[in-house]
């Protein structure tokens, strides 16, 4: 009877054990579920309670930024240069420029975000110049009177010297000429008058820092006639080129201004339209009389 008896007892006293090692092991296994529950729920809540608070609040760029510290303060998005930004802060005013690197990396990209979305956010830099070049002349005699006609252009050049690419720009220009002669076949006449405005618009291409695009604006083409006037002195009239005006322009805002003569072309307006009524007293388009072209 002993031996039937003490192999029941250790056959309890396994099973007892089973049973103490699967409670455990479920336990544990419920224990890590509920831990790792519980870091998934906090890092759902750490996300809602992060994005409302880098989010911009208003389209003029405020927003809370966030360093790589963690550390926050409310303020407003001005410009960007490069990896810089200037800001406002909220608190008092103040303007600062800071490296972007010193933020983390949601703050970069809500930055990022409002530099492709706010068309004045880059503040851009462009330097332009221009080559007066005369592309054709041509000179023949007309009754005894010598008439002369060339034609001009400009080599335009156009850096961009922002840290940014310039993207989305064009380029119009205005040159700006005294029509003061016009020919007709062989015979001279009075031109369209002083201000003359020829102009085209240039679609710029990508352009990353210091690239250069030139291009060359169409012909614009000045003659000039001498003839005798009725009190026997011989005088010459002849159309000017002024000068040329450039404009680059970006989604409305214009990011570049050039004029290759500043003084002589201060008081001519874009396409004329900030001109005054002037009266221009011209000899030899008063020499043709009533019937002189106008």
């Amino acid at each position: 009877m002993k031996t039937p008896l003490r192999a029941a007892i250790r056959l309890s006293r396994t099973l007892l054990r089973l049973v103490l090692v699967v409670f455990v092991t479920e336990c544990l296994t419920s224990l890590t579920n509920a831990e790792e529950k519980g870091k998934e729920t906090a890092r759902k809540v750490a996300a809602i309670d992060k994005t409302p608070s880098l989010l911009p609040t208003v389209p003029d760029g405020s927003i809370i930024l966030r360093n790589v510290s963690g550390q926050e303060i409310n303020a407003k998005l001005l410009s960007a240069y490069g990896d810089s930004i200037r800001l406002m802060r909220s608190e008092d005013g103040a303007e600062f420029v800071v490296e972007m690197s010193m933020f983390d990396d949601f703050t970069k990209e809500r930055i990022q975000n409002w530099i492709k979305s706010d068309p004045t956010a880059v503040s851009y830099s462009v330097a332009i110049s221009s080559e007066k070049v005369m592309t054709d002349s041509n000179t023949f005699l007309s009754q005894g009177r010598e008439l002369e006609t060339a034609k001009w252009t400009y080599r335009v050049t156009v850096t961009n010297l922002t840290r940014n690419p310039l993207a989305d720009a064009e380029v119009e220009y205005r040159i700006v000429y005294d029509d003061e002669v016009e020919f007709s076949r062989t015979t001279a006449g009075p031109g369209k008058g002083n201000n003359q405005q020829e102009g085209q618009i240039v679609d710029l291409p990508e352009m990353s820092y210091n690239d250069q695009l030139q291009f060359t604006t169409l012909p614009v083409e000045v003659n000039s006639y001498q003839y005798e006037s009725t009190r026997g002195e011989r005088e010459r009239a002849r159309d000017t080129i002024k000068g040329i005006w450039v404009k680059v322009m970006r989604n409305g805002q214009l990011i570049g201004e050039y004029k290759s003569s500043p003084s002589t072309l201060a008081s001519v307006g874009w396409d004329n339209e900030e001109e005054t009524d002037i009266q221009v007293t011209n000899r030899f388009r008063d020499s043709f009389g009533t019937s002189a072209k106008e």
